[in-house]
């Protein structure tokens, strides 16, 4: 079978299990760039993909494109996926990527310190003070919104002003399992989303769908979001600090556990399908609770 037919066969039947539309367009970005590679190999059937092709593929992807080790091993999963379904359908015999192990990763989370998150927010504000502008005030929020929830940056994007409580300090989002869920909202970021769609009512004449929208009312996409991100990093210059959305939840996490809170509360409000995940938060961040705890601790301060 050739390799283009079966990779069709299986988006077919994904966009059938109906997927998120970003979990398909990263399978059609591999697929694109995979295909790309069979063409300068040669292979144009999918029997000739072993699991030496693919480590080959992949050894490309990590030397010549700069893949991450978890970008490599995202890369494998999906693949994994693909021959499942060739196997299960009985185009081929054998998953080639039963052989090629999951490369390690030294996995790091670093995200804005408390400090940074203060510039930001100062920046952002003298920004509104002086413009006074749709997107000065836009971006105000956003970046509230975002530390103040630990929404993932898809999940901003698509809210809807229905789906805001304000009254109960509520919304609801739609994660990664498709799964309507609801995330608690505080006062102040009420007052702030208040103040937002007050401004977005005067401004367009009416409230638009979307919560946060562009300067046409049409809803932000995630692209546009992470272009404002990358303008804000230029101001901001955070030496080590990856300014970005997912930065913001990472921060949402940190403060939470630095705090004292309940790990597996974390674990619902961020809306994580396996506490595990949450759990890594406190791996990178447990010891700076500890050397809070050492500081802040009763029986620092008596002697006995």
């Amino acid at each position: 079978m050739l390799i283009r037919f079966a990779m069709k066969e299986f988006l077919s039947e994904k966009e059938f299990e109906n997927l998120s539309q970003n979990t398909l367009k990263g399978y059609n970005m591999l697929f694109e760039d995979f295909l790309e590679w069979c063409d300068e190999q040669g292979y144009d059937r999918i029997e000739k993909v072993t699991s030496r092709a693919l480590k080959s593929y992949l050894n490309v992807c990590k030397t010549e494109k700069g893949n991450n080790p978890t970008s490599i091993n995202t890369k494998r999963k999906q693949f994994r996926a693909f021959f499942n379904f060739l196997v299960s359908e009985g185009m081929v015999d054998d998953n080639p990527t039963d052989s090629i192990k999951r490369v390690r990763e030294d996995i790091r989370i670093k995200t804005f310190t408390d400090e940074e998150v203060k510039q930001v927010l100062s920046y952002l504000r003298r920004t509104k003070r002086k413009e006074d502008s749709f997107y000065a005030i836009r971006n105000y929020v956003i970046f509230l919104t975002l530390i103040g929830t630990g929404l993932r940056a898809s999940e901003l994007c698509s809210l809807k002003w229905n789906n805001v409580d304000i009254q109960r300090r509520a919304i609801k989002v739609f994660g990664k399992m498709r799964r309507e869920e609801s995330v608690p909202l505080s006062e102040r970021l009420c007052d702030e989303l208040r103040y937002w769609q007050t401004y977005c009512n005067n401004n367009f004449g009416s409230q638009p769908q979307s919560v946060f929208v562009n300067a046409k009312g049409q809803e932000l996409t995630v692209n546009g979001l992470k272009c404002w991100f990358k303008r804000l990093a230029s101001k901001m210059e955070f030496p080590e600090t990856r300014c970005s959305a997912h930065s913001c939840r990472h921060y949402f996490a940190k403060t939470w556990i630095q705090n004292g809170g309940d790990i597996s509360t974390l674990a619902k409000v961020l809306r994580h399908s396996s506490i595990k995940t949450t759990e890594k938060y406190l791996q990178f961040w447990g010891n700076e609770v500890a050397d809070d705890n050492d500081k802040f601790n009763p029986l620092t301060r008596l002697n006995f």
